[in-house]
């Protein structure tokens, strides 16, 4: 099959009668433009995130265009909710990656980075986050501990991901391949334990 003969710097292509714009070349759309400031619509204004069944955080902004859509989606993921409505969590939102929601109502929110969802809980909640248990008895699934690993001889994060009674499951949060551990509460440290 011959190749089709392209036009070279300085000369246009020659016109095609089948084209429906008789093969002249249009310019090139700037399709990956980034947002306008002063661009409202499309500016990021809320935050989804949370962890996904498995313990793993999950983070993404939504315009305020699709703020009702984010919201039900949000419910529909067991997701939270944050207005981007200061000036520090507007510049930290640059870190995020952007959400999308599909005609089923339901919305993607990709995994983030610990460190950055860790942050967020503290933009969400400054004073105690809720992925931080303050004493013993308030931990719970999804919750973040300090854990010891018998083989390894230490102390590693770890989320629960399952609760019986005082026995709680648990998933070393930076070791997502090692088997979870099973582990009574008053066996494990808190990361902001509430003074008494």
């Amino acid at each position: 099959m011959p190749k089709p003969k392209l036009a070279t710097a300085g000369q246009t292509a020659a016109p095609n009668p089948k084209s429906p714009t008789g093969g002249q070349q249009r310019p090139p759309s700037n399709s990956r433009g980034t947002v306008e400031a002063g661009n409202a619509d499309t500016a990021p204004a809320l935050i989804v995130f949370g962890l996904d069944p498995t313990g793993k955080p999950k983070a993404a902004t939504f315009p305020v265009q699709q703020a009702d859509l984010a919201t039900k989606a949000a419910g529909l993921m067991q997701l939270r909710l944050l207005k981007i409505d200061g000036p520090e969590l507007a510049q930290f939102v640059a870190q995020l990656p952007v959400g999308k929601i599909y005609a089923s109502g339901h919305g993607f929110v990709p995994q983030v980075r610990t460190a950055i969802y860790d942050r967020l809980l503290q933009f969400a909640d400054p004073t105690s986050a809720p992925g931080l248990p303050a004493t013993w008895d308030d931990i719970d699934v999804g919750h973040l501990v300090i854990a010891r690993d018998e083989p390894a001889f230490g102390w590693w994060e770890a989320i629960v991901i399952a609760k019986d009674g005082d026995m709680l499951t648990l998933r070393f949060r930076d070791y997502p391949k090692q088997a979870p551990a099973v582990l009574h509460r008053a066996a494990l440290a808190l990361l902001r334990p509430t003074a008494a």
